[in-house]
This record gives C-alpha cells, sequence and structure tokens, in this order.
C-alpha cells in the first residue's frame, strides 16, 4: 500500500470523529458506501461477542447507509427524544493498522469517547474496524464493526456515542 493510500486512510477514520463530534451530519453520511453496514455486536459472556446481526442481538446494526440516514433525520428533526438536548462529545481514535486486502483497506484502531449530557460525563471506548472502499469520489466507508468494551450502558447510546 502506497503512504498516501494509507495516510487517506488513516485521516478518514479519524475525520469520522470529528464530523460527529461538531454535527456534520451530511458530511459524516457522505463518508460510507450506499451499502455500508454499521454494526455494534453484543458480548454474549466476557469473552465471546454476537456473531451474526440477522439472527442475534446487536447493541447498533444497520445493513446499509439508509439506515444511518433515517437515525440523522431522527436526532435533526428532535423525533429522537434520546437524543434532546445532544450530548458533547470528543472522539479519539489511534489507529493501529491499515492493511490493503483484496476487498478493501482495513483499518484497525483503538477509540475512546467522552461524552457530557444533562451535567453527566461518560465515557464509551473499545476497538473498531473499518473497511474502505476506493471509489471515484476517494475513500469511503463499506463497513464498521464496533467492538464496545464497556458494555454496561448509562445513558443513551447512538451513533455519536462511539
Amino acid at each position: 500500500m502506497s503512504g498516501d493510500l494509507l495516510a487517506d486512510a488513516r485521516a478518514l477514520v479519524l475525520l469520522e470523529g470529528w464530523h460527529l463530534d461538531n454535527r456534520e451530519w451530511d458530511e459524516w453520511l457522505d463518508l460510507y458506501t450506499p451499502d455500508a453496514t454499521y454494526w455494534l455486536p453484543c458480548w454474549l459472556d466476557e469473552d465471546r461477542l454476537t456473531s451474526d446481526p440477522q439472527r442475534e442481538m446487536s447493541l447498533i446494526y444497520y445493513g446499509n447507509r439508509t439506515g444511518l440516514e433515517d437515525r440523522v433525520y431522527r436526532i435533526r428533526t428532535e423525533q429522537s427524544l434520546a437524543s434532546i438536548p445532544m450530548p458533547r462529545t470528543c472522539h479519539m481514535t489511534n489507529v493501529v493498522r491499515a492493511v490493503e486486502e483484496d476487498d478493501g483497506i482495513r483499518v484497525d484502531s483503538n477509540w475512546l469517547v467522552h461524552s457530557y449530557r444533562l451535567e453527566v460525563a461518560h465515557c464509551f471506548f473499545g476497538q473498531q474496524t473499518h473497511l474502505l472502499h476506493k471509489t471515484d469520489k476517494g475513500l469511503k466507508i463499506a463497513s464498521r464493526r464496533v467492538i464496545l468494551a464497556n458494555d454496561i450502558i448509562p445513558n443513551v447510546l447512538d451513533i455519536y456515542s462511539v
């Protein structure tokens, strides 16, 4: 993988958190391909996660970008009562590696999100894997799989929480 492609892949993953923190919903959605999947599996026990979002419980699962667009619509139009008021967030991402594979560029990273809402601060953290595809408009996210390490969830968990 060229140095430029590696730098672009890392930059895209970091930019995602920036857009979420700044509530730049259109820019955030534009990072995703139309058929992109977005998945936060559940823990079955201390060591095992669910492996099939079609048959098992997930914390969040969208099978394509339309689900993400619907979520953003609900946030924007205040139809998501759980998102009123919106929390202030700070996404911190540490890209561990980016490797080119047959089906795209896989970017593995650790993440941490600080959230402040209704005078209470929370922190979520874990690991994530993005699969990026090359498109005419540059790299786009074809899938994002997020592992939430601290899954005792004291407040609302949403797209801006991870």
